[in-house]
């Protein structure tokens, strides 16, 4: 409240100042002048509420009256002056000892601007609505929290200020609590001025007059978003838990599964091969040539299906990372001598031509060796498969500073370039058709990168239709081999499968 320094107003009756006493009293100002100390009780010892009728005459009573009347006149304006802090003193009428206000005054000032400081800046949201959900003041943190400036939601409703349409059912909830009672902890989500919500836990204290009306609803609300966000990353984490067990369950059973079907086709297939054999050579009587031809018929497809398993066997293996690896330093023209060796009856059967070109006779790679003959032997299978006869198909070897390159290429079909990125995905098959005369289930590409991977190797592709494709693997080059002065690297095992 305002203080008007130096400034008194007059009570009905002055107050004579003792013996000795200047007859007035220093004001709390700034030292302009001396404040009169004025008293609020008369000093004659009468009552100045009791109305003296004695005298008889309607004259006297009439003064009086007057004089009352115009003593509560003057008390009514010296309480309001009281009240607004114009009046720096008055006198004790029991004492007849000056009082000074302007300290109380001023102490009273100085509290109600720290709280109203502290108000403003607190961290948390301050507001005050009335009773039907109007804002009536809102402190600083509201921009500071939400970015909305405290004179652009006051005089606002709170649900239409900062409240998100999918959550003003939950603010319809709230404020129909905050009517009945205090609340404590209750969470509802506000609109930020970005349009991002803001998870806000509110606490209130209703304000109520005499006859416990309520006049006003001051809430304290408190940023808990980080908390929630810390809860809802948990949660999610938990969840991602429980279904990674779920799943690596489900991973088990299926590979157990296929391992016992592995075994149980296995076993049958592995006996139709024996048999067919068996009867190859003439053990069990004398074979037509028909009956050679029939036999060979079956060993084949006991062979490709055989083959098709172990396909599917490998992949769950791999994909399970139970798949181990031999690395040591290998001689590619070793592993490309094998190769040679094992397609040479389907390159013949084919009518293809098929050269084997080392650049590098001498170069080693740090590998698994039977691994790498296999992806070797799948790309050249691969690559018999999809030329027509009369093409052509290169395998050759080329050495960097830090890698050796495997490189196999044909005259074949091709692969359109929509489908590059798709043929090393498990079960892709470029031209899948119900009669098609490629054979497989679309594995081989799958395993063969993985297993590339796994050694810390890549396998790519470049291929253009009607041309033909060029399949790459990329191994790491063992350095040592390259000085044969020096000794071998050691042999590293039991690497499982990233």
């Amino acid at each position: 409240m305002g203080i008007s320094e130096g400034e008194t107003r007059p009570f009905p009756e002055r107050v004579s100042p003792p013996a000795g006493d200047s007859g007035t009293t220093p004001g709390c100002g700034d030292g302009d002048g001396p404040a009169d100390v004025r008293a609020s009780a008369r000093t004659d010892g009468r009552t100045d509420g009791a109305v003296d009728t004695s005298h008889g005459t309607a004259a006297a009573y009439r003064e009086q009256v007057e004089r009352l009347v115009r003593r509560l006149s003057e008390t009514e304006h010296a309480l309001q002056a009281l009240a607004a802090g114009e009046i720096d003193a008055i006198v004790d009428p029991a004492t007849a000892a000056p009082i000074f206000l302007c300290p109380a005054q001023e102490a009273l000032a100085r509290s109600e601007a720290r709280y109203r400081d502290l108000v403003t800046r607190a961290p948390l949201i301050v507001s005050e609505l009335s009773p039907t959900g109007d804002i009536l003041f809102a402190n600083a943190a509201v921009q500071t929290i939400l970015g909305h400036p405290p004179e652009m939601v006051e005089r606002r409703h709170y649900v239409d200020a900062l409240v998100a349409p999918d959550h003003r059912g939950a603010a319809g909830a709230l404020m129909r609590l905050l009517r009945s009672g205090d609340v404590t902890g209750v969470e509802l989500p506000l609109r930020a001025a970005d349009g991002s919500l803001r998870w806000i836990a509110w606490n209130s204290a209703n304000r109520y007059d005499e006859q416990r009306n309520l006049m006003a609803i001051v809430l304290f609300g408190v940023d808990v978003t980080a908390r929630r966000e810390a809860e809802d990353a948990a949660r999610r984490l938990a969840e991602e838990k429980v279904a990674r067990a779920r799943a690596e369950a489900a991973n088990a059973a299926k590979a157990q599964f296929l391992a016992t079907m592995s075994h149980e086709l296995r076993t049958p297939l592995n006996a139709i091969g024996g048999y067919t054999q068996l009867l190859e050579m003439g053990l069990r009587g004398p074979v037509t040539s028909e009956q050679t031809e029939d036999l060979a018929k079956i060993r084949r497809s006991q062979v490709h299906l055989l083959a098709l398993i172990n396909d599917i066997m490998n992949f769950v293996r791999l994909e399970a990372g139970h798949v181990t690896f031999q690395i040591e330093a290998v001689r590619v023209c070793e592993i490309m001598e094998v190769i040679r060796s094992l397609t040479e009856p389907q390159v013949a059967a084919k009518g293809l031509s098929c050269h084997f070109e080392a650049h590098a006779l001498d170069v080693t790679v740090w590998a698994d060796r039977e691994k790498v003959q296999q992806v070797l032997a799948n790309l050249v299978s691969n690559a018999i498969k999809f030329t027509e006869p009369g093409g052509r198909i290169t395998v050759e070897c080329l050495a960097s500073d830090r890698e050796v390159a495997l490189r196999v290429s044909d005259t074949g079909v091709g692969i359109p370039p929509e489908q590059l990125d798709l043929i090393f995905e498990p079960f892709v098959q470029v031209n899948r058709e119900l009669k098609r005369p490629q054979e497989g289930v679309g594995l081989g590409l799958a395993i063969s990168r993985d297993l590339a991977r796994a050694m810390h190797g890549e396998l790519a592709v470049e291929s253009t239709p009607g041309v033909g494709s060029v399949f790459t693997l990329t191994l790491p080059l063992d350095g040592d081999a390259l000085h044969p002065g020096d000794s071998g690297p050691a042999t590293r095992s039991g690497r499982s499968a990233a």
